[in-house]
């Protein structure tokens, strides 16, 4: 559950952004040494009061078993820019799609505070981390190299949506998604509006299902599946959003859920659509000219 930090908790807070940076650390090298003022070793609860109270940042954090778990600031600035801060999560806690709902409610909260860009930075040597940001719709925009780092700042920012952003969260397993839900949005596409009942059931009995629900309520809004071996190759299937839902960010938000999965890494993926190739291609698709074959269901 993400949430408000409340003074009493920016010690915990600190605690959590620098053990989320040690992993940064212990990978490139920096220690207090050579990298004091990096993150995992100048962040305490004294810097981050004084974020609160003085730069009047927006602070949350998201909480898993009674545990903090997740954080992130906001920096609201001039000409309707903001900067997003130590977005971190803890080690132990990572691969569950928690960075990128934090990501998330930061843009939502963004747009809330009339924020039309969010700026951010990145040790420009994490190449991982700026693709992540990168399939979250972040830009590169510069880098610049400090003498007192011994490594190359990187700068990006997110084009927040015009569009509200909706509140919502991505439940994965088909015994928390409700198959009737799915049969009312797959009677909204071209390619399964025919499925029966049977069909649908089996086909999420034998996959691995991922529904969207918005937090204010039970309906679900968007819906995907796949198949893999989980060895060399995944399949994306179904894809959908409800039509009343659609333009909001949940298409993006699911297809980047499913394919940062530490279970689909480094597989590969395929699909098939016949008009969202530009969506797909910014999560690494490419269309295969002359290499894919399809064999039809009817054709024996």
């Amino acid at each position: 559950m993400i949430r408000e930090v409340k003074r009493e908790e920016l010690s915990a807070c600190a605690d959590l952004i620098r053990k989320s940076f040690q992993t940064v650390a212990d990978e490139f090298g920096f220690t207090r040494e050579n990298a004091p003022r990096f993150t995992a070793f100048a962040t305490t609860e004294e810097r981050l009061t004084w974020q609160m109270e003085s730069e009047h940042r927006l602070m949350y954090l998201d909480e898993e078993d009674d545990e903090v778990c997740g954080y992130y600031s906001l920096l609201l600035r001039d000409r309707n820019e903001c900067e997003l801060g130590n977005l971190s999560v803890l080690p132990e806690y990572r691969h569950r799609g928690i960075g990128g709902q934090l990501l998330h409610h930061a843009i939502k909260t963004a747009g809330e505070q009339d924020c039309t860009v969010m700026n951010l930075s990145i040790v420009e040597e994490n190449t991982v981390l700026r693709k992540w940001y990168e399939r979250y719709g972040a830009v590169h925009t510069g880098m610049e190299k400090f003498d007192f780092f011994p490594f190359t700042c990187g700068y990006m920012k997110i084009i927040l949506p015009k569009q509200g952003t909706m509140d919502f969260r991505i439940v994965e397993g088909a015994d928390r998604i409700s198959i009737d839900e799915v049969i009312r949005l797959l009677r909204t596409t071209y390619w399964a509006n025919k499925r029966s009942e049977e069909q649908i059931r089996k086909s999420m009995d034998n996959s691995s299902c991922y529904g969207v629900y918005l937090n204010d309520g039970q309906k679900l809004v968007g819906f995907a599946r796949v198949i893999s071996d989980f060895a060399t190759t995944y399949y994306l299937a179904d894809v959908v959003i409800d039509p009343d839902c659609r333009h909001r960010g949940l298409g993006k938000a699911l297809v980047s859920h499913i394919v940062s999965l530490p279970e689909y890494a480094g597989l590969r993926g395929l699909l098939l659509t016949k008009d969202a190739h530009g969506l797909y291609e910014k999560y690494g698709f490419e269309t295969a000219d002359g290499r894919a074959m399809v064999k039809s269901p009817n054709h024996g």
